[in-house]
């Protein structure tokens, strides 16, 4: 291969112009003959981290970024606290975190190296894609849109509707 391997993680709930823009940047970093491998949140993590489940569960998330032509293989993430295992198990040449992504990258750097592996960590940059970039974006629109099932927008838009005159 020579190109790299280049390993990015994420819920990738609600799939956005956002996940779009990361994985395209982490598909640059591989370059021509390398690898993309998306790592997918399990559903117990995402209710762990955020309290609430996913929108769609953790196979059907899989299988749409696995579709995208950037990426190569989308796997399931594993149920630990430990991000090392699943780096050491895939050994690529590249971790690829997101810009807002949480994650002890000093400690995720050290154990690496402890391990002999020779995995480089990077920070991309937030794509310039404008709209609705996060999926925290799209479900506050879904719910200020459609929370009373499309009611509270059809009083909002009556409110702004010019009375008519009577017949």
């Amino acid at each position: 291969m020579t190109g790299k391997k280049v390993l990015v993680a994420g819920k990738f709930d609600i799939l956005h112009l956002g996940h779009i823009a990361y994985l395209e940047q982490a598909r640059a970093l591989a370059g021509p003959g390398g690898e993309l491998i998306a790592v997918i949140a399990l559903d117990k993590t995402i209710e762990r981290e955020r309290g609430a489940p996913p929108v769609f569960p953790q196979e059907q998330r899989r299988r749409l970024i696995e579709s995208l032509k950037v990426v190569d293989k989308a796997i399931l993430g594993y149920d630990t606290d430990d991000h090392t295992s699943i780096v050491i198990d895939n050994r690529p040449d590249v971790v690829a975190l997101g810009y807002d992504q949480k994650t002890d990258i000093e400690g995720l750097e050290k154990r690496i190296r402890e391990l002999g592996l020779s995995t480089r960590i990077v920070r991309l940059a937030r794509g310039n894609v404008g709209g609705l970039y996060s999926s925290t974006m799209i479900r506050k629109r879904i719910i200020d849109f459609y929370g009373n099932n499309g009611s509270e927008r059809q009083i909002k838009s009556q409110a702004h509707r010019a009375p008519q005159p009577p017949e």
